[in-house]
């Protein structure tokens, strides 16, 4: 069974990640997000390149946003739909599977334990939000 799917809300869910990604790794953590990498300003900027970075990250959350179309579907299926099924979609995908295997980081690859938990908090924000707006608008 393919879902009913809303491109527009996909596209706009999309979009999410950017949004909280800005506030989150500028006005709220920003600061203490670069003390934990060791890294200035300066040196972020050093070789940025913003349409690889932003490009790639928004087709990421494009197919993050149409997969998650498809456990909601899930959810439907259950007779569990609008916001609240989207808010504990994004929470189920993200302790089952972005915080398990982003936890991989720390435990083979020496990532601070704090960078990994400001990161997991941003997805989970991320996902929540995409969740909820994918449900309610579909």
């Amino acid at each position: 069974m393919s879902p009913d799917i809303n491109y527009w809300a996909v596209l706009v869910a999309g979009f999410i990640p950017m949004i909280v990604g800005a506030l989150w790794y500028g006005p709220l953590f920003g600061k203490k997000w670069m003390d934990l990498m060791g890294k200035t300003e300066e040196e972020l900027k050093a070789g940025f390149n913003p349409m690889k970075s932003y490009g790639v990250t928004f087709v990421f959350a494009l197919v993050m946003a149409y997969v998650m179309v498809h456990f909601l579907a899930a959810f439907e299926y259950f007779g569990v739909d609008g916001a609240m099924a989207g808010i504990e979609t994004g929470f189920w995908i993200w302790l089952g599977f972005v915080l398990t295997i982003g936890w991989q980081s720390v435990a083979f690859e020496g990532q601070n334990m704090t960078v990994w938990i400001l990161n997991s908090l941003y997805n989970l924000v991320t996902l929540v939000a995409m969740g909820a707006l994918l449900a309610a608008w579909s």
